[in-house]
């Protein structure tokens, strides 16, 4: 039984909460800390090879604080990023400026909420609502990319890519298990519905997030898990203290992930 029925206070889950919410300027410079060391962004890139050569500017869909964003805009002649999350934008922004990337733009907003004009590729990775079943957006990114449109999504569940040991966390600290909230086969087959064949290029990279102490690791995950109370918190040192890898005075939660970049052509 989790320790959930034993005085764990619950808050509002990251599941069940607006990502605009879960997003403040300490979560954002833990997502950007992991990115900083990732190969995330050049197995993407890579993934999409000539393709890329063919465009001149971008449009990021959900951009986040950069992880593509950034990358494009040493590349290509423009990018506009589109980013909701108020603390993401921001921190995207400051990246920008901390580089000189003047050809950068960043729109906080949704997609839908503000006007976009073409771009030559419109990319969205990892922005699960907008790859639904029934997300309007798999039908309109088409009219607004010239040239090329891409979408990441995580396939989980691969075997070693248990997400920050969520399988074993959730079950013992909220008495549930862990479900996967990415689903590539559900994009593609939404995507057969509205007669697009596009072509599936899977690639591994490294997502290990690292901590200065034990103590930031046992926050990172109390906030990511939404839990409060001295008993979740104890159980996490004792498992945490077992299972994050020590490297060169830090400690890291190590993780694998493999991801569908699916890609198609529009012009």
């Amino acid at each position: 039984m989790g320790l959930v029925s034993h005085g764990a206070r619950v808050r509002g889950r990251r599941d069940g909460m607006p990502a605009a919410e879960f997003w403040t300027e300490r979560t954002v410079a833990w997502y950007a800390r992991a990115l900083a060391r990732s190969d995330y962004a050049r197995r993407v890139l890579d993934a999409l090879g000539s393709e890329l050569d063919r465009c001149r500017d971008a449009l990021d869909v959900g951009a986040g604080c950069g992880a593509l964003a950034l990358p494009l805009a040493r590349r290509l002649a423009a990018v506009t990023a589109l980013e909701p999350a108020p603390a993401m934008a921001a921190a995207l922004r400051a990246a920008a400026a901390r580089e000189g990337l003047g050809n950068l733009a960043v729109v906080q907003a949704a997609w839908g909420e503000a006007p976009v004009p073409p771009h030559d590729l419109v990319l969205c990775a990892h922005v699960g609502g907008l790859m639904r079943r029934d997300s309007p957006f798999l039908r309109e990114a088409g009219l607004v990319a010239r040239r090329l449109v891409c979408l990441v999504r995580d396939i989980e569940g691969k075997p070693g890519a248990d997400k920050f040991f969520f399988s074993e966390l959730y079950p013992a600290l909220l008495g549930r298990p862990y479900k996967h909230r990415c689903d590539d086969d559900e994009t593609l087959a939404a995507l057969e519905r509205l007669g697009i064949r596009p072509d599936v290029a899977v690639i591994t990279y490294s997502s290990d997030q690292p901590f200065t102490s034990l103590d930031e690791a046992c926050d990172f995950f109390m906030t990511y898990l939404s839990v409060e109370g001295p008993g979740p918190r104890a159980y996490l040192e004792r498992f945490l203290a077992e299972r994050l890898e020590c490297r060169a005075g830090e400690w890291v939660a190590p993780l694998r992930k493999t991801a569908a970049v699916i890609t198609w052509r529009t012009g």
